[in-house]
């Protein structure tokens, strides 16, 4: 079923208190996986930790979306991420310390969103997109720019697929070996949110 972002920002939903103690809890936990401390010996552990983190906190901010109604989104370049929210019909920078920007230290970030490679100057989920009927104002445009997402994280518990690939950087580390340069982490979604993650070493079943 195809995300409907205009529906998606107008719905309202409530919420029972064992529904809000099961989210609370969810991201605690979440959080918790996050910010504990991990051996980070090795280069190939260093990526799929970052990948295992960024999978953590998309399922955090889809967690927060539900449980407050708002619609999140995700900003990424090549090597950092961070994760915006639309308040007051704007895209801000989200106000949960958890959700700051992440900087990917020696790894590169590819990716494909709903089927299509990600380009730089994507503009489908801007706010003036999305609030057509809007006045233009140009320099809340501007301020606006470095926060519109590439991928949306709905009120709803809907996500935009994508598929992140995340790779040692070739280009800031040297003497690298042929494994290390092969290895990478993948970390999809689906509509429903489902988050996965595995590395070149995973087998098929």
């Amino acid at each position: 079923m195809p995300i409907t972002v205009r529906q998606s920002i107008k719905q309202q939903r409530g919420f029972t208190l064992i529904e809000v103690m099961l989210v609370v809890l969810l991201i605690g936990l979440a959080s918790t996986i996050v910010l504990m401390t991990v051996d980070d010996s090795g280069q190939k552990k260093s990526v799929k930790r970052e990948g295992h983190k960024l999978a953590a906190l998309a399922g955090i901010a889809l967690d927060k979306a539900v449980l407050s109604g708002r619609d999140f989104g995700m900003v990424f370049s090549r090597d950092k991420y961070h994760f915006v929210e639309l308040l007051e019909k704007r895209w801000q920078p989200a106000q949960d310390e958890v959700l700051k920007e992440q900087k990917l230290k020696n790894i590169a970030m590819s990716a494909e969103i709903d089927g299509f490679k990600w380009l730089p100057d994507q503009k489908d989920y801007s706010s003036s997109a999305l609030f057509s009927e809007r006045d233009i104002d140009e320099e809340l445009d501007e301020k606006e720019k470095p926060h519109i997402p590439q991928l949306l994280i709905l009120s709803s518990g809907e996500m935009t697929p994508f598929r992140l690939v995340l790779t040692l950087d070739s280009e800031k580390i040297g003497d690298l070996r042929q494994d290390e340069l092969d290895y990478l982490v993948t970390v999809e979604a689906n509509a429903l949110g489902i988050l996965n993650v595995k590395d070149s070493n995973d087998v098929e079943p």
